[in-house]
């Protein structure tokens, strides 16, 4: 299994957020063997946002931008790849529900973060979703001394999710963690050349009452169960790969 390899890569981000940082999907097949691939559902919804960005009012140079979806009260990672920041220009491609669960649609807000004084910093300022398809300009603005920004602070989690025979679930496969009866995660598997998996974030009280922080978390995978775990909902989370399993 060659989940070491995406464990590794998760750890490296500094949070679990940053996960999809190891896929491959930006770089370009040479011209030579490039194939064209095949459509996934839902992929004709996804959002781009680009525009300007600063950080505590002046423009900056980050490895990374990347974006989460609010809505009804939850936090889902949902950017396709992590692109960089250049002299405070961007461009980031965010994922909608139809392909992602949690992600974009009516009601959602998009939220983008970037790494900088050697930490995630999320952007103080909110966009509403802007329909699928659609490219839209957003001045983003960050701030050091406000590293949550306008994005609650969540627990995060990601790992592999598998069959009780060890086979991996394929892409939207459904993930959701549970306070009793109180969802309050939800993401789906994502695939890209080097990273097959989840990326979740999981939102306390001030968020969604029930949620409660330090409770223990239960996971269902596409409505099922999952295999119980003992790990709970405090922030920042498990840097640890966390799979999942159908029992």
């Amino acid at each position: 299994m060659s989940f070491l390899r995406r464990s590794a890569c998760t750890a490296a981000v500094v949070t679990l957020i940053a996960a999809t940082a190891c896929s491959g999907d930006d770089k370009a097949a040479p011209a030579s063997t490039s194939v064209e691939r095949p459509q996934v559902p839902g992929e004709r919804d996804r959002v781009v946002v680009r525009g300007s960005a600063t950080v505590d009012g002046a423009p900056f140079d980050s490895r990374w931008v990347g974006a989460v979806v609010l809505r009804g009260g939850l936090v889902t990672p949902c950017q396709t790849t992590l692109p960089p920041v250049a002299n405070g220009r961007y461009s980031v491609t965010v994922f909608a529900e139809t392909e992602s669960s949690g992600c974009g649609g009516p009601g959602a807000r998009i939220v983008l973060w970037t790494y900088a004084d050697n930490k995630i910093v999320f952007s103080t300022n909110a966009l509403a979703w802007p329909g699928n398809g659609r490219v839209k300009s957003f001045a983003a603005r960050y701030s050091t001394s406000a590293p949550a920004g306008a994005a609650p602070v969540t627990a995060q989690f990601t790992g592999g999710v598998f069959r009780a025979d060890g086979v991996e679930l394929p892409p939207g496969t459904r993930v959701e963690a549970y306070v009793g009866d109180t969802r309050c995660g939800v993401a789906s598997v994502r695939s890209s050349e080097s990273f097959t998996g989840y990326v979740l974030s999981v939102v306390g009280p001030d968020s969604i009452a029930g949620c409660t922080r330090g409770a223990t978390l239960a996971f269902r995978i596409d409505g099922r169960p999952a295999a119980a775990t003992t790990v709970v909902n405090t922030p920042p989370g498990q840097r640890e790969a966390l799979d999942l399993t159908l029992p």
